[in-house]
């Protein structure tokens, strides 16, 4: 049984908070700071960092308890005009609508409520993408968890996802099998490769050894990853078609137009996803990193 698919549980990122005075509503609101944290659990391809020691992005979002107004701690000492306020609310209202529980949000749903309200108060599109692709990276927290050996990029993802389907043609104990499968489906989740996260998935679900709890999280895993991430992938999708029909803006620009093709990619939007690793490949001030894990997705693509 290869060791390298043993996922650990993260320790606690060091965080500290102030009480500060809601932007909007009554009353104050927790304001979240980093203390400490590392980047020892590597990065996806659709540039979510993990820490081993938990994500501050769990914290990163502020919700109001009078209004669910919500943003990031570092934006809440931003002015919101007057005559802005009635967006803001309905904004607001449109965001718990489509929460499980209207009253306790998600973080995921929290950083929705932050992206409508960014999109009411005509911020930057890509400000707007960033809080989607937030809310889409703590769904796949609860989902998937953190790899603490490291796993950075889409390309170390598919060379533990051929390692351990070598370790499947072997003789294996059942909870070897197991445990092989649900690991080799989170490492394929983290690559965005969701064919074979599903079919991992799928056969670690007909297991007829699992207990009540396994069962739940393989099911639990299936629900976030198919249903719930999606959402806030399309979301984000929009916003950042939104800002590349802007004005070119370099190497940003050059991000947001692959963090684009790698939602199509996930998504199962291929042609599409080709098209913009392509353009992020020939844009000027497109990252050496960047253009490194372009250039293996396009490939991938056309396996």
């Amino acid at each position: 049984m290869i060791t390298l698919l043993l996922l650990g549980t993260a320790l606690a990122t060091g965080i500290r908070f102030d009480e500060v005075p809601c932007p909007h509503g009554e009353g104050t609101v927790r304001k979240f700071y980093k203390v400490s944290a590392n980047t020892m659990g590597g990065y996806d391809s659709d540039l979510a960092v993990y820490s081993t020691r938990g994500q501050f992005r769990e914290h990163a979002i502020s919700t109001c308890p009078s209004s669910y107004f919500s943003a990031l701690g570092s934006d809440l000492n931003r002015e919101i005009p007057e005559t802005l306020r009635s967006s803001v609310d309905a904004a607001i209202e449109l965001s718990r609508t489509e929460w499980a529980d209207r009253d306790n949000p998600k973080v995921w749903e929290r950083y929705d409520a932050a992206a409508r309200i960014s999109s009411a108060l005509g911020r930057d599109s890509l400000e707007t993408a960033e809080l989607y692709l937030n809310a889409s990276w703590t769904v796949r927290d609860a989902a998937v968890g953190v790899y603490v050996g490291g796993l950075n990029g889409p390309q170390a993802a598919r060379e533990i996802l051929r390692l351990g389907t070598q370790e499947l043609a072997k003789e294996l104990t059942p909870d070897d099998i197991k445990l092989l499968r649900y690991n080799l489906a989170r490492v394929a989740h983290r690559g965005g490769f969701s064919t074979e996260r599903d079919s991992h998935l799928s056969a670690y679900l007909q297991l007829t050894n699992l207990s009540a709890a396994e069962l739940e999280a393989g099911r639990n895993m299936r629900r976030l990853t198919q249903t719930i991430e999606p959402r806030y992938q399309r979301a984000a999708i929009l916003s950042l078609k939104d800002a590349l029909a802007r004005a070119d803006r370099g190497a940003a620009t050059a991000q947001a137009r692959y963090q684009l093709a790698d939602l199509q990619r996930r998504l199962g939007n291929s042609a599409s996803a080709s098209k913009n690793f392509k353009a992020a490949l020939a844009h000027p001030d497109c990252p050496n990193e960047l253009k490194a894990m372009a250039a293996f997705l396009l490939e991938e693509i056309g396996k």
